[in-house]
């Protein structure tokens, strides 16, 4: 045997008979072969050399109950075929601190916190291994070097199988993760990733955790039978998924939150158990040739501001709706379908904005669905073959263009109360009902469009409000080409073409819906008018301080309306306001409501509410603010202009730099003065932040008189918001399921990231989903059962 080659055996008089030993008297560069055997001791490898298992893989073991196993000390050293055991639960079992350390076809078993731990300066090169550990992670890494898994295993883990961390650095390369009580890869600090053709399953906890500034690349990196969500992706370093993909987890596929911005390619989700993407909290980044399917819940949900373009994305099967767009999100959709869904294909609520272009929706419930207030723009929409309504828009604003609604069950388009509706160049045919219905207190305009071939009215007008039918071409349908069913000057029917329908058409001032005779088609039956917005804001939940205030305020509004109608002179009123609170305190609601009452009491002409944050009124070059700020300051001329978070145009935050911001606080003080009659401005934002806001320009504190301290929600409050969300949707809580969401709500954390009311909310949302899943397993169903929710639909935590 060479002289560089030394023998480890327990057989007396052929060589060392302990490793340590051996490496002790080892030159460097030596290669130290091991017989058969269990070897008890702590190995420090405090030279290069390497040490290999004579017979090879599995049949030498080096076993240690205190203290680590192996640790490495020097340039790089490496292992060959060994089992690495270790019972210390404060140790791992492999640890490198300097130097590279080699492992091929290795099995590492820990007991503590890590299998295997990357520190400092330290490098591993792991390739074929076997990692275990039923306490802690398998492989922790915070070297900034920490070097290469290939090929490798991790079974059973306590925690998560690789966990890097603080400044750490490493690459992966097709590795298997099967069962892990933590994550399957866990990002935090600083840490990097680049991880290609590596399979995930079943993970306690999200497979994939990327949070604070971690950054990621990952290509082919799939994930499956999990109980928690697939990706999370929750940090402000740079995150790209290529061609990776998600099925069969138990809650989302991925998750984007904190204000992530991660670039997705080629991903697909399929057969989650909550939504199948969903950005949250301000996120934002690009979707692009990715595919969502047969999800349970949501197929994609872009809630809470965040801003992300989806480019060539398709979503089918989902359980409710396809897409849903709430809470002042502004998403981009380009080329998307949206197959098959069982709710809509695309839902707008609570304040969503967005723009659509190139969108294909076929089947659902209803196409598109915009409401609560909603703002969107949709290009070249198709929608084939609903079961209700083409599209629906109730208290919300749709601009739509260049689209082609065919075959819905119900109306092709259908603008409800508080509607706003701009119909361009569009085709409507093969309806249901009508081809497109204004009911009343809905206004808008159809241009250039045609509405062909339905089952009633090509264009129904029940409304009182301004709607303008320009250039169109209704014909072949079973009712009316145009029908009004109110006389009023409001409405205009220009340049008409009308043809081969069965009813004569009726509009005009003298048109009622008695014009048509006996035997006209009757329009199926509208949504109700908006009730009392005082009774409304009574309603509400908690806020009694609030109330307090509103009230009275109103009641000095109405003074000031008596005493003008009488000829005094007015008392002076603070109109413009501070909502000051945590997020989800109701401000956004107090405000609209408080901008119908002042349109009742006449003070306010239109009396609506605009939403604007910071990036509506901030522009990305010099002189452009001024513009844009004005222009959304117009919009809310007669109403009520909200500007949520205000105290970021003081401080600059957005990443347009300070001065920007205060641009377009010096135009809005300007424009609150110019037109202080004409316009509400209420500024919400928490409370600290707000009163910084009011010292940044000289006039801002004059004009916002008034603050109105808007509290956190009491756990009682939060209870009972859930109570109202199920009255709401028809579902009944029971008491057990309350007493356990009263103590949870009393034990959440009330920090920065507590939502109040939307925490509430979205406990609702996730006790339905888990309602589903629970149900969809039961043997027999009753229909008191798809009602209750009980303390089994709560998560692990709120119990």
């Amino acid at each position: 045997m060479g002289q560089n080659v030394i023998m480890v055996t327990q057989t007396p008089g052929h060589g060392y008979r302990r490793i340590g030993d051996a490496v002790a008297g080892a030159p460097e560069g030596a290669l130290i072969v091991v017989a058969p055997g269990r070897y008890s001791e702590n190995i420090v490898l405090s030279k290069p050399v390497t040490i290999t298992a004579e017979e090879g893989i599995g049949t030498v073991t080096i076993l240690t109950g205190s203290g680590v196993a192996v640790s490495a000390a020097t340039s790089s050293a490496a292992l060959s075929g060994i089992s690495v055991v270790s019972t210390d639960k404060d140790n791992p079992a492999v640890f490198v601190a300097q130097g590279q350390l080699s492992l091929t076809e290795c099995a590492l078993e820990g007991s503590g916190w890590s299998s295997v731990f990357a520190s400092g300066e330290g490098q591993i090169l792991m390739r074929g291994c076997e990692i275990r550990n039923g306490a802690g992670a398998g492989v922790v890494v915070t070297a900034a070097d920490g070097g290469v898994l290939e090929s490798c295993r991790f079974n059973d883990l306590g925690t998560s199988a690789v966990v890097v961390a603080d400044d750490g650095a490493l690459m992966m390369r097709s590795c298997t993760v099967d069962k892990a009580a933590g994550n399957g890869i866990c990002l935090n600090g600083r840490g990097a990733l680049t991880v290609e053709d590596t399979t995930i399953t079943g993970t306690g906890k999200p497979a994939v955790a990327v949070e604070q500034q971690a950054a990621m690349k990952a290509k082919r990196l799939s994930v499956s039978s999990g109980d928690g969500i697939g990706f999370y992706l929750a940090s402000t370093g740079s995150v790209h998924l290529d061609d990776c993909s998600v099925e069969h987890v138990g809650a989302e596929g991925i998750f984007v939150a904190e204000g992530c911005k991660p670039e997705l390619r080629g991903c697909r989700v399929r057969a989650t158990g909550f939504r199948g993407v969903h950005f949250a909290a301000r996120s934002g980044g690009k979707m692009t040739n990715c595919e969502v399917a047969d999800v349970d819940g949501i197929g994609v949900q872009v809630t809470e501001r965040s801003t992300p373009e989806f480019d060539q994305l398709s979503v089918a099967g989902s359980k409710r709706s396809g897409i849903r767009v709430s809470e002042a999100a502004d998403p981009f959709f380009r080329r998307l379908r949206v197959l098959g869904s069982d709710g809509a294909g695309i839902e707008v609520d609570e304040g969503g904005r967005g723009t659509m272009e190139n969108v294909e929706i076929e089947g659902g419930e209803v196409g598109l669905r915009v409401l609560g207030g909603s703002r969107l723009t949709a290009n070249g929409l198709s929608v084939r073959n609903t079961r209700a309504s083409g599209v629906e828009v109730v208290d919300a604003a749709l601009a739509l263009a260049d689209s082609a609604i065919t075959g819905s069950g119900g109306d092709g388009i259908q603008a409800g109360a508080g509607a706003n509706l701009s119909v361009l160049r569009c085709r409507v045919h093969d309806s249901g009902g009508m081809g497109c219905q204004f009911a009343e207190g809905a206004s808008g305009s159809v241009t250039e469009s045609e509405f062909s071939g339905g089952k009633a009215d090509g264009i129904r007008l029940e409304t009182k409000e301004a709607v303008r039918v320009s250039s169109c071409t209704v014909r072949d349908n079973h009712g009316s080409g145009v029908r009004q069913t109110r006389p009023g000057t409001a409405i205009e029917v220009l340049d008409l073409i009308t043809s081969g329908n069965l009813r004569p058409d009726a509009f005009g001032t003298s048109a009622s819906a008695e014009a048509a005779g006996p035997g006209a088609a009757t329009a199926p039956a509208r949504p109700k008018s908006a009730g009392d917005p005082l009774e409304e804001l009574q309603a509400l939940v908690g806020l009694d301080g609030v109330k307090r205030e509103v009230t009275s305020l109103i009641n000095l509004n109405k003074m000031a309306k008596r005493r003008q109608d009488a000829g005094l002179s007015a008392p002076p009123m603070a109109r413009h306001l501070v909502f000051a609170g945590a997020p989800g305190t109701g401000k956004t609601t107090v405000a609209r409501l408080y901008g119908q009452v002042l349109a009742q009491l006449g003070v306010l002409r239109e009396g609506h509410l605009v939403e604007v944050a910071r990036a509506d009124l901030v522009a990305q070059i010099i002189g452009g603010t001024a513009i844009k700020t004005t222009e959304a300051f117009t919009t809310a001329l007669g109403g009520v202009l909200f500007i949520d978070e205000a105290y970021t145009l003081s401080s600059g935050s957005g990443g347009n730099g300070p001065d920007f911001g205060r641009e377009a606080i010096d135009t809005l003080v300007k424009l609150m003065e110019d037109h202080r009659d004409d316009v509400v401005v209420i500024a919400a934002g928490y409370s600290n932040e707000m009163a910084k806001f009011l010292e940044s320009n000289p006039g801002m504190e004059s004009r916002f008189s008034r603050t109105i301290e808007f509290a956190n929600y009491t756990a009682d409050e939060l209870v009972t918001i859930v109570r109202t969300q199920c009255a709401k949707h028809d579902y009944r809580l029971d008491e057990e399921a309350a007493d356990s969401l009263l103590g949870y709500f009393e034990a959440i954390p009330k920090d920065g990231t507590f939502g109040n009311g939307r925490t509430a909310r979205r406990v609702f949302e996730r006790m339905t989903d888990r309602q589903a899943s629970r149900l969809a397993e039961a043997p027999e169903v009753t229909a008191a059962d798809l009602t209750l929710l009980t303390a089994d639909d709560l998560e692990p935590g709120a119990r």
